[in-house]
């Protein structure tokens, strides 16, 4: 209830702000909408229904999200295309999703030893990311809104126990993104499932092990019922950034009012998701040692190879990808920039 009036009246706040309101001369807006992950996952496919209801709150009838569970209109690995072609108005997912199309997008997603949410946000609106993401994205009539915020994921689940490279080496897991062509150099065979396609194949031994979210999403998918060894810290992705991706077309034909609303309510939203979590993380975690999970921690070392096969992996992407270089080199910098204050705050 605490969370609905908060919602009701930040909404209330973001329709001033937009100037937007049920007298508004514009032309209403309706946009079909999907989520990449189900309603029920928090700070993803949670985010997706919090953004909703506050956009159709705020903007007294001009902007109308009609929103769609994962998988209901097209497999959420497909969202992008579906938006680029304009089947889907809007979908509600992931950059690392495009990887093998747009490498270059995967580090807006979740970068391996990378930002915390703060400084990762930071970059993104005050140190020139956003700008580059979306001269990446309109080549390809899609326009980007960063819309969703996570905190750090786990290190994964294996079915084994994991202490050195030699224990990685010939294993099948289900790695995204960056972190994929990390455990690829550490002799994994690493593929890409969607959400719903995890357990079943961790279930069934198809794959020795995965990452794929914080501790309040895995519970709900319920990995510690068939595999007891649980890792941390998630170097693979201290920190998420989920995105509402808006056909261009769509976009353009919308008015700056409603562009606005639609950009205020995903800093909302961020804001909103990344601090729902903090107790159901640590509600999870204390499920998963009651159902026999033991919570380990990767050894020092073979983090240390992590980071190697890292900066292996950043460097090839850096030379075969200009804007994979010039998106990695913009974050880097904004790193150094603010490198001081960064460790003194974490110390």
């Amino acid at each position: 209830m605490i969370r609905k009036i908060l919602s009701i009246g930040f909404a209330a706040s973001l329709a001033g702000l937009a100037g937007v309101s049920g007298a508004s001369a514009e032309d209403p807006v309706s946009l079909t909408v999907q989520s990449a992950w189900p309603f029920v996952f928090p700070a993803s496919g949670r985010d997706a229904e919090h953004f909703a209801n506050t956009i159709n709150a705020a903007s007294g009838g001009s902007i109308e999200v009609d929103l769609h569970n994962a998988g209901k209109l097209v497999p959420s690995l497909e969202i992008f295309d579906a938006v680029q072609r304009g089947t889907l108005d809007a979908g509600y997912t992931s950059p690392l999703y495009v990887a093998g199309k747009f490498p270059a997008v995967q580090l807006f997603g979740g970068v391996p030893f990378g930002p915390d949410a703060l400084e990762y946000i930071g970059w993104i609106y005050n140190g020139g990311g956003l700008d580059i993401w979306r001269e990446i994205y309109a080549k390809q009539g899609v326009v980007t809104v960063p819309c969703g915020l996570m905190e750090s994921e786990s290190g994964g689940w294996y079915k084994n126990e994991i202490n050195s490279k030699a224990d990685i080496e010939g294993l099948k897991l289900r790695f995204a993104g960056l972190a994929g062509e990390v455990m690829k150099k550490m002799g994994a065979s690493v593929v890409l499932l969607s959400g719903g396609d995890i357990y079943p194949n961790l279930e069934r031994g198809v794959i020795d092990g995965t990452e794929f979210s914080m501790p309040a999403i895995d519970k709900i998918v319920g990995f510690d019922k068939i595999v007891k060894n649980y890792y941390v810290p998630g170097w693979h992705q201290p920190a998420a950034i989920n995105e509402l991706i808006i056909n261009k077309a769509k976009w353009d034909a919308m008015s700056d009012a409603q562009r606005a609303l639609i950009e205020l309510a995903c800093r909302e939203t961020m804001m909103w998701g990344v601090t729902s979590t903090l107790t159901e993380n640590a509600e999870a975690i204390a499920g998963f040692k009651e159902n026999g999970v033991e919570i380990r921690h990767f050894p020092p070392d073979l983090i240390e190879a992590f980071r190697a096969a890292t900066d292996e992996v950043m460097a090839e992407q850096a030379e075969k990808d200009a804007d994979f270089k010039r998106v990695h080199e913009s974050l880097t910098a904004y790193r150094a920039a603010n490198a001081n204050w960064s460790a003194a705050r974490s110390n």
